[in-house]
């Protein structure tokens, strides 16, 4: 390397070069005291850097800045709904700035004003009807729906139909009647005379099939 590393040196000492660049700036560090002088220097200012304590900003300084207002914030930090860390940046800006410290009291105020106020009980009559209003009866229960017990119903009258169709059918259209009397005729011309053995002549039974 021809010319001296300058602003490769913190990268250097970052370990960001590749190795071809890392092993010229050591090459050429290690012939040039100017350059190993300068590597000196910046590792020493960041040996001190890196050993500084953390510092903590001031409230008020870093949020909210000077020219931001924090009237958007004022009612949260009356509910105490602000994050703990930003409460003090909030106190500090109101107490630097006189526009948010007025709009704060404002707030404050009118809070407690109207949670202050008496409860207001609505006019006569706008929820009375609701009140008063008569529930409707109760509507009998149903497992069937309208189209259900209409099909049911046909079925019935369908069922109703048949059976009065059958039982025409079944019964007779009149009632026979025998005659008697040609049964009786017949049965005394086969009977000419009494009984061989008793003696006794044969006996006319009466005979009905009337049903």
């Amino acid at each position: 390397m021809s010319s001296h590393p300058g602003d490769l040196l913190s990268a250097w000492l970052d370990g960001e070069l590749e190795a071809i660049q890392a092993m010229a700036v050591a090459t050429h560090l290690e012939a040039c005291a100017a350059c190993a002088a300068e590597r000196e220097e910046v590792e020493a200012g960041r040996a001190a850097l890196r050993g500084l304590p953390s510092l903590q900003p001031p409230p008020g300084v870093l949020w909210p800045s000077p020219a931001v207002h924090v009237g958007d914030v004022l009612s949260a930090r009356l509910d105490g709904e602000v994050e703990e860390e930003l409460r003090p940046g909030i106190d500090a800006h109101l107490a630097a700035c006189p526009a948010c410290a007025a709009e704060h009291d404002e707030v404050a105020w009118a809070r407690a004003a109207v949670r202050g106020l008496p409860p207001l009980e609505p006019p006569g009559g706008v929820l009375r009807p609701m009140r008063t209003r008569p529930a409707p009866p109760p509507r009998a229960p149903s497992s069937l729906r309208p189209r259900q017990l209409l099909a049911a119903a046909a079925a019935v009258a369908a069922a109703g139909a048949g059976m009065l169709g059958l039982v025409g059918r079944s019964a007779p259209a009149d009632t026979t009647r025998p005659s008697v009397a040609s049964f009786v005729s017949q049965h005394s011309t086969s009977s000419p005379g009494p009984d061989a053995v008793s003696g006794l002549a044969p006996a006319a039974l009466p005979v009905s099939f009337s049903r």
